[in-house]
């Protein structure tokens, strides 16, 4: 039986690539968005929403719900802001989605992900995943990139410099470095379908040098 997917963050890096593949994946009959403006894309499969994130209180059908959001300081300006894009919204879409039935949460944090880290970042990220554990859904599924690469419609200096430098190191990221190595949005997107068409019950957390393998175009892990 066909599934309905709903898709959080598809303007975004991660989550237009992700987009494509669940448009042309047949385990989906339905593809839904949210998004604040128009993302002037069509497709017989594809339902667009729009939606103010900080006030939605309505739910869509899908069994599974891909959640990409992600803000930084630099584009909206505050911590509080930061923190509605990448904790309170996807939280609280997630708990209306359970409530409505949906079976598959999958979102993008980060490496270093951390309730406790002193850096603000990794915290939030840290707290969502916190969060998202004690929800009652079948499989939960944590994807934990590093460095994110791919074409950004905005310039992030700060990031590119930590990419340039990441990617020098990546022959030493061995051992626990290695959920260090940075990897291509389109790998995450990748891995985060094959993971909700292959998925097991529970919380699993999918680090950097994992997802790193969908950078192969036909990459099919073995177990």
């Amino acid at each position: 039986m066909q599934r309905k997917a709903l898709v959080l963050g598809a303007s975004g890096l991660t989550g237009s690539y992700l987009l494509e593949i669940l448009l042309e994946s047949e385990l989906y009959s339905q593809v839904t968005i949210y998004v604040r403006r128009p993302l002037g894309r069509s497709h017989p499969k594809l339902v667009e929403q729009l939606i103010n994130f900080a006030t939605i209180e309505s739910w869509t059908e899908a069994d599974d719900v891909y959640c990409c959001l992600g803000a930084t300081i630099k584009t909206v300006k505050t911590r509080e802001a930061f923190t509605l894009v990448d904790l309170y919204a996807p939280l609280h879409i997630a708990k209306l989605q359970l409530s409505a039935g949906s079976k598959r949460f999958l979102v993008v944090s980060a490496a270093g992900a951390n309730p406790k880290s002193s850096v603000f970042y990794n915290k939030t990220k840290g707290r969502l995943e916190e969060a998202l554990k004690q929800l009652n859904y079948s499989s939960i599924y944590i994807f934990q990139p590093s460095f994110i690469l791919g074409p950004r419609k905005e310039s992030r200096w700060l990031e590119e410099l930590g990419i340039f430098f990441a990617l020098k190191a990546i022959p030493i990221m061995k051992g626990r470095f290695k959920k260090y190595i940075p990897v291509h949005a389109k790998a995450i997107a990748r891995s985060m379908a094959y993971f909700a068409s292959h998925s097991k019950t529970g919380i699993h957390i999918i680090p950097s040098h994992i997802i790193k393998q969908w950078e192969q175009p036909n990459f099919v892990p073995t177990t």
